[in-house]
């Protein structure tokens, strides 16, 4: 009775390594699921701000606005076209708008040389707004 009691101890020994690797890697994939759905979410949200305003500032805030869990400040907003730039500067009604959001997250185990991910949104609108 004394050696199974043993036998058990080692083999919860050996197994809980492995157990512990298979929750770190199933909690980091629901985090970079939950940050592509923020950023996503984010994207569209700023699209459609972009084409009813067709002002760049108001899309970004809108973006730190609707991240969600995500640190806003970590966010990277590109808009394309730029409010500036043709035909968003003359004639902007029916052009697209694209918001691309980036969102760099470094791995837990950084360290040892792994790289940092970088998860993306994006979304496009038609632009709604006349001058």
């Amino acid at each position: 009775m004394r050696g199974e009691r043993g036998q058990a101890i080692v083999e919860f020994a050996l197994v809980l390594p492995l157990l512990l690797v298979l929750l770190l890697g199933v909690a980091l994939v629901a985090e970079i699921g939950v940050a592509r759905l923020a950023l996503e979410h984010a994207a569209a949200e700023a699209a459609r701000t972009g084409s009813l305003t067709n002002d760049d500032d108001l899309v970004r805030s809108t973006v730190a606005a609707a991240v969600g869990p995500l640190d806003a400040s970590l966010v990277s907003v590109i808009i394309e076209p730029t409010q500036n730039q043709d035909p968003r500067s003359s004639a902007p009604r029916g052009s697209l708008l694209r918001v691309r959001l980036r969102y760099a997250r470094s791995l837990p185990l950084g360290f040892v040389g792994l790289p940092r991910l970088t998860v993306e949104g994006t979304a496009a609108r038609r632009v709604e707004w006349t001058p």
